[in-house]
């Protein structure tokens, strides 16, 4: 899946009329088709697939300006160029399909289909504001996903194909064992559980894959188009994650002095008690590994409540898109 926010702007032939509900949908249909016209090519140019084999699985207005001005509902407000911020996350239709599949399988009602780092990039409510700015990197099983935020608007989401699952094979080749025996070995390493000698074996196996990890995060931060600088703060989740080698080989090495970094970047974990609207009753959840399921669960709170009415415009021209 792949996502990415497009910058569109209207000029409005009155300026001096204050902008209601019909002007309003009209403006989001025809800045969303734009924008929809724009990603879908982008992805079709990067990953091969035609245009027709992609589908929109996910769509939001992430920031809302009229005549440069921020606001949360132009509805009322007089202005001659309004600019809306639309992320929009695509799939292949191969993997639409899959998802509809085991919904109906499961004799669920498939509500939403939400990119993971979009929904990491947004549990954090208490940093929502117009300055916050992070890339979240989430390291899962298969794959790394990343998320770049600039002055609190989502600028897209990227990933690559190298995730826990390959450092578990190399560690299964390594010590000529099982995948299922190398797998607990490798969470024992990341729990600091392990006898200095097999430590220091499991060590070297990790490092030669972690620096294919890190050429990976570089060359994805490279392809973030149209950011002159990125953020500072990096956010890590996931599983594979707590492997050490992870977040030392970020601290250590100078592989931020080719991109448009202002100074080193800050690293740390999310954690499960910075998500927004959920409460831990159980203490159960206090790994990286919680954060996308707790970040995902936070999104779904926002399908069940009481939607802005952005929102609600942006939703009814997607379900058009997706006929």
């Amino acid at each position: 899946m792949k996502g990415a926010t497009i910058v569109t702007s209207y000029i409005r032939r009155d300026a001096n009329s204050k902008i209601d509900l019909s002007e309003l949908k009209n403006i989001v249909h025809k800045v969303q088709w734009r924008a929809f016209d724009q990603v879908r090519a982008q992805l079709a140019d990067e990953t091969g697939y035609s245009e027709i084999d992609v589908k929109l699985v996910n769509a939001a207005i992430v920031d809302t300006r009229i005549d440069g001005y921020k606001v949360a509902n132009p509805i009322g407000f007089q202005g001659k160029e309004v600019t809306l911020s639309i992320f929009n996350a695509f799939a292949p239709l191969v993997h639409y399909g899959a998802l509809q599949t085991i919904a109906a399988e499961m004799d669920k009602e498939l509500l939403a289909i939400a990119a993971e780092p979009y929904a990491i990039a947004r549990c954090l409510s208490h940093e929502d504001s117009g300055q916050f700015g992070a890339i979240f990197i989430d390291v899962g099983g298969g794959t790394t996903d990343i998320a770049v935020v600039r002055d609190g608007v989502l600028e897209g989401t990227k990933m690559f194909t190298l995730g826990g699952r390959t450092f578990t094979k190399r560690l299964s080749q390594t010590l000529n064992i099982s995948f299922k025996e190398a797998e607990e070995i490798k969470i024992l390493y990341s729990e600091d559980k392990l006898e200095r000698q097999s430590h220091k074996i499991v060590r070297e196996a990790m490092q030669s894959d972690c620096d294919v990890w890190l050429s990976g995060v570089v060359l994805t931060l490279e392809s973030f188009e149209n950011i002159d600088v990125l953020p500072s703060k990096i956010f890590l989740s996931g599983g594979a994650s707590l492997l050490p080698e992870i977040k030392e080989t970020l601290e250590s090495r100078d592989w931020y002095k080719s991109l448009p970094f202002t100074r080193k970047p800050q690293i740390s974990f999310l954690n499960p008690k910075m998500i927004a609207n959920l409460s831990d009753e159980t203490k159960l959840l206090k790994d990286p590994q919680d954060i996308v399921p707790m970040a995902l669960a936070n999104l779904a709170l926002n399908f069940i409540g009481e939607e802005q009415l952005l929102s609600k415009v942006l939703k009814k021209v997607v379900r058009l898109m997706q006929i």
